[in-house]
């Protein structure tokens, strides 16, 4: 198997998780990946992805598994078919679950007074309760036990690390109940910095997964 890290960035933010799978998939055939497919009735190549992320988000730590017995640097001709704003970084042949074994992601926030409301919000405090719309119902929610760090990092910039996967916390909801608590207005933007195993960092978990295999 073999698994690569990539970007997500610019208008390749407004692609839905769906439509991405449909696009790597192209990615893949184009670029030659020598891709295993799925039996039955309607075969596909058989891909795994870290935790989606909201639409409009972007990133710099995407991740996606492919079957297959290549070995070779298949970065280079993924990079020369690929769109504006998807880039592929690394590569490591591992046996990982993506979806199961990514469960933390660093954001940072970004728009007027976010960093100083972070720092106010005491993001850390036991019971934290955030309010956020659901298709039209008000929600209002523990998530004090899905918010691992927060810092500020200037006036209108910071960095949270949030629980992802099955028992995610949104970014854009978090972000969503600061700008309203603390009056704040505008447009605003976040960016997926990296994603955790537990407390280790995708990419070193990666590396050792792929120095024991």
């Amino acid at each position: 198997m073999l698994i690569f890290k990539f970007t997500k960035t610019g208008p390749s933010a407004l692609v839905s998780h769906v439509d991405n799978l449909r696009a790597v998939t192209y990615l893949m055939r184009r670029a030659g990946v020598n891709a295993q497919y799925s039996q039955g009735f309607n075969p596909h190549i058989e891909l795994g992805f870290s935790p989606p992320i909201p639409l409009g988000v972007e990133s710099f730590a995407e991740y996606v598994s492919v079957k297959t017995t290549d070995r070779a640097d298949m970065l280079p001709k993924l990079n020369a078919v690929s769109p504006a704003g998807v880039s592929f970084t690394a590569q490591w042949r591992a046996e990982v679950n993506l979806a199961a074994k990514f469960n933390r992601a660093q954001y940072r926030f970004e728009t007027d007074g976010i960093g100083n409301a972070v720092a106010a919000s005491r993001l850390d405090s036991a019971p934290y309760r955030i309010t956020y719309d659901d298709r039209g119902v008000s929600v209002t929610k523990d998530v004090s036990g899905k918010i691992f760090a927060s810092e500020r990092i200037n006036r209108n910039a910071a960095v949270v690390t949030l629980a992802a996967g099955n028992d995610n916390l949104r970014p854009d909801r978090l972000l969503l109940h600061l700008m309203n608590e603390y009056k704040l207005t505008g447009d605003y933007r976040i960016v997926k910095l990296a994603a955790f195993a537990d407390e280790v960092p995708a990419d070193d978990f990666l590396s050792q997964a792929e120095q024991v295999g």
